[in-house]
């Protein structure tokens, strides 16, 4: 009989554990970056800043930020209902409307009947459908605080340069060719004979209909010479398919 109870004792020690895992688990945010239409960090003294999907520089920076959601660790501290000033609160708006929200977690202590809060260093509070999970995510905590106000604004100046250069280049391509406008580069330039007048042009883009994601992007080759007694001459495109995930962030100049 003692052994039945013992054996009883365990396996709901058990399922008990197992529950209490379900129930972290079903907590565990999952977003898709598909879903996002913008992300809104506003901070106490005012300042503010939004970063849209439907910009292809800001779309990056949405898809980092969901990344660091996604791959954040269950913290065990309390969430924390308290009065303390949030310094900055993120509002990721999804395009069926709904908003999920992050914010600074805290840690507070009551002596003497009074409570006292500090924030907690690498964590937040996630909160979506009326659902709040404390996550630890060292990145995240780190751009909700401080990190988005550095997030650069539009193309450096290197970048609407070679865009300039390679939607003059485009234009002579057949229209086979006319989905390849979306990260375009300018790889390599070299003078003909030491020519600054002559050059030839080695250009790169990826192909705009993968841009949501469905299937990985495709990358095309440009060789070109660029004299002014010839003009602009196409001499050898070619289509890479289905370059990795890694090849195209490097492409957009994501990652060096």
């Amino acid at each position: 009989m003692r052994k039945l109870v013992i054996l009883v004792t365990v396996i709901f020690g058990l399922f008990f554990s197992m529950q209490l895992l379900l129930v972290k688990a079903s907590f565990q945010p999952k977003l898709e970056k598909e879903a996002v239409s913008f992300i809104q960090v506003n901070r106490l003294n005012g300042e503010t800043r939004l970063f849209k999907e439907n910009d292809g520089y800001e779309e990056v920076i949405i898809s980092k930020v969901v990344n660091w959601i996604n791959t954040a660790s269950p913290s065990e501290g309390v969430i924390e209902l308290n009065k303390t000033p949030v310094v900055s609160i993120m509002k990721i708006k999804m395009k069926d409307g709904d908003v999920a929200v992050i914010e600074p977690a805290f840690n507070c202590v009551s002596e003497n009947h009074v409570k006292t809060c500090t924030i907690a260093d690498g964590e937040v509070i996630y909160t979506r459908n009326n659902k709040k999970v404390r996550l630890k995510s060292l990145e995240l905590y780190d751009w909700l605080l401080v990190g988005w106000k550095y997030e650069s604004v539009g193309a450096p100046k290197d970048e609407l340069l070679e865009e300039t250069l390679y939607t003059r280049y485009f234009s002579y391509l057949a229209e086979t060719y006319s989905d390849f406008i979306m990260c375009p580069k300018i790889d390599k330039v070299e003078r003909m004979g030491g020519d600054t007048r002559r050059h030839i042009v080695h250009a790169s883009a990826l192909n705009y209909s993968a841009h949501h994601g469905d299937a990985p992007f495709d990358r095309i080759h440009i060789t070109l010479t660029d004299t002014p007694e010839n003009g602009v001459k196409i001499n050898k495109v070619t289509i890479q398919k289905g370059i990795s995930e890694k090849e195209s962030t490097i492409q957009c100049r994501r990652e060096s």
